[in-house]
């Protein structure tokens, strides 16, 4: 019996169409769709009287406006990914978050104890140079919660369903080895974090934590057999990435919290990504307990 028998649920809807032509030619239109869709998006921004400063906002996630209109984004990329299933790959959009039923079961399963564990990191004492100061405060925080929520399940479910619900699925019925249906959809959602201009020096650290993260959550869709467990870790992760402490003038616009450093301080970055790497392997571990129960 392999751990991975329950991703069968997954590959199932994709074998009648899990040639690599097609995928190809999915992975095209839901690229091209995107970037229409943002450039439309875009256009409709641009009519907007205060366009240069929102454009800057967007850029940086500096005030909770611009962070809410780059989180329900996410509808299109989600939309564009419907058209592709539906017409390249002739199958249900639902099929590739699983059984719908184990699906729901698991993220609450998984969302509980990761949301836990997270709740006892964050209570601990924090390293020099990383202790987190009041940014938007209780009064302006509270009535952005409920939109911002909603906004990060969007994005989450969205970039789920694209790399582990789609992606790795349609390779999974291509391919036995989990080298390519867990390991190139990962690389490729890395890549998507791989940003010089903003990080750096550590561009690429982020874009390997990315990776990492993109694995884990590979392994708990494949282990459950439906994307339930990776949106509930996912969905954690960018709770406090971008609700609870950001970081300073970078994707802050939600942020209760922030610590007082910015993505251009190289060392303090890097210190707080060597914190990372032990915490999502506790989150990935917690996560594969509570879908063992």
């Amino acid at each position: 019996m392999s751990a991975y028998d329950a991703h069968q649920n997954m590959i199932a809807p994709a074998r009648a169409s899990a040639s690599l032509p097609r995928l190809s030619v999915g992975l095209v239109i839901l690229f091209i769709a995107v970037i229409a869709f943002n450039l439309g998006l875009f256009q409709i921004l641009q009519s907007i009287e205060a366009w240069d400063r929102l454009e800057y906002e967007l850029i940086t996630g500096n005030t909770a406006r611009a962070m809410l209109v780059t989180l329900f984004s996410f509808i299109m990329p989600a939309a564009a990914l419907w058209v592709v299933v539906r017409l390249v790959h002739d199958r249900s959009f639902t099929s590739l978050l699983g059984p719908i039923q184990p699906a729901f079961r698991d993220f609450f399963r998984v969302f509980r104890i990761v949301l836990l564990l997270v709740a006892v990191i964050l209570v601990l004492p924090s390293p020099a140079g990383q202790q987190p100061l009041m940014h938007l405060g209780f009064p302006a925080w509270l009535p952005l919660v409920l939109p911002a929520l909603l906004g990060l399940f969007i994005q989450v479910t969205t970039e789920e369903l694209i790399f582990r619900g789609y992606l790795q699925s349609q390779l999974a019925a291509r391919f036995a080895s989990p080298l390519v249906w867990m390991v190139l959809p990962s690389i490729f959602f890395g890549f998507l974090h791989f940003s010089p201009e903003v990080y750096g020096e550590n561009a690429m650290l982020i874009a390997l934590w990315a990776t990492a993260f993109g694995i884990a959550a590979a392994d708990l869709t494949a282990r459950s057999g439906s994307l339930g467990p990776a949106i509930a870790m996912h969905f954690v992760n960018n709770i406090v990435a971008i609700m609870i402490v950001a970081m300073q003038h970078h994707w802050d616009g939600l942020a209760l919290l922030h610590v007082p450093y910015g993505p251009q301080d190289v060392d303090l970055v890097r210190a707080a990504l060597i914190l990372e790497g032990p915490i999502l392997l506790c989150l990935w571990l917690g996560a594969r307990i509570a879908i063992r129960r």
